[in-house]
């Protein structure tokens, strides 16, 4: 009597894990969460009435049954692939799965996509923003930018570039601005780093005004579009201020005075082995260039 073939997802599941002798590496190469594995090979062990996995501490290997399901399915599989690769290879495109702040991607990095698009027209783009820490052994993204004081453990990292706090304003609050005590006169915006104004005033000689006004924007791009509205001086970060600097619609406060430091910086960061694919070179190519541009026109540091 023929009996029902087992899922053939579960199956495919099975025999990707067999072949890297982990859970967590076969999540990250079928785009699932480990706990989907799990319940994957659970299910197909119900079905075959066998264990496939001999399973101790941390270690992993294959039963008797294992090794017999598995001979047979690695050659399966692999001719599967490959006829999928020759198939359907003149129809996929290559894609960079990217995740960053919502700030980073609406205030820099999405105004400066279409150079990369344009040279790379043969690549697809994800971008997720999200301020929660992605694990990249787990989720389908392939690469972050972050933005902090690393280093970043179990990930490859590359430091982009430092940023700068500047003192910035509309135009028609700006003009009004000559010296530091005019600020008193005036709201004071600030994102969620505390110290920025007092660091500010600490390192002009100069103390804070004693009655002044503090609105605080936890998102920075938020701080940068209450300034650009007329709302009140902020200290906002170089990268983000790129475009309403160039536009008009923000003008630096006391521009002779040098940038503070942020003490964070942007960093790439992935997997080791994402870090081989020609699409995510290519793109941590064009970033490296872009990055090296906001650092060319930065203000000094003092």
């Amino acid at each position: 009597m023929n009996r029902p073939l087992p899922s053939l997802r579960a199956l495919e599941v099975f025999e990707v894990a067999a072949r890297l002798g982990s859970f967590t590496k076969a999540a990250v190469e079928l785009r699932v969460t480990q706990t989907a594995v799990s319940h994957q090979i659970k299910q197909l062990e119900e079905e075959l009435e066998a264990p496939l996995f001999r399973r101790a501490g941390r270690g992993l290997s294959l039963t008797a049954a294992g090794q017999a399901w598995f001979a047979e399915l690695t050659r399966i599989f692999g001719q599967l692939r490959e006829a999928n690769r020759k198939l359907r290879s003149a129809r996929e495109r290559p894609a960079v799965s990217l995740t960053t702040l919502p700030s980073f991607a609406a205030r820099w990095l999405v105004p400066r996509l279409g150079g990369f698009l344009a040279r790379q027209s043969e690549l697809d783009l994800r971008i997720s923003t999200s301020e929660a820490i992605v694990d990249f052994t787990l989720e389908p993204v392939d690469v972050g930018i972050r933005f902090g004081p690393g280093p970043y453990r179990g990930l490859s990292a590359e430091k982009l570039f430092e940023d700068l706090f500047v003192v910035v304003a509309s135009p028609e609050r700006a003009k009004r601005l000559l010296k530091p005590r005019d600020l008193a006169e005036h709201p004071l915006l600030k994102d969620d780093h505390e110290s920025a104004w007092p660091r500010w005033f600490a390192a002009r000689g100069v103390a804070p005004p004693s009655a002044a006004r503090y609105h605080q924007l936890l998102d920075s791009g938020l701080l940068v579009e209450a300034a650009a509205r007329g709302q009140g001086v902020a200290l906002a970060r170089w990268s983000l201020v790129q475009e309403e600097l160039a536009s008009g619609r923000l003008r630096r406060v006391f521009p002779r005075s040098p940038a503070l430091p942020v003490g964070h910086a942007y960093h790439l960061v992935g997997l080791r082995e994402t870090f081989r694919r020609p699409e995510i070179a290519a793109f941590r190519a064009w970033l490296r260039e872009e990055m090296r541009e906001l650092g060319r026109d930065a203000p000094l540091v003092g």
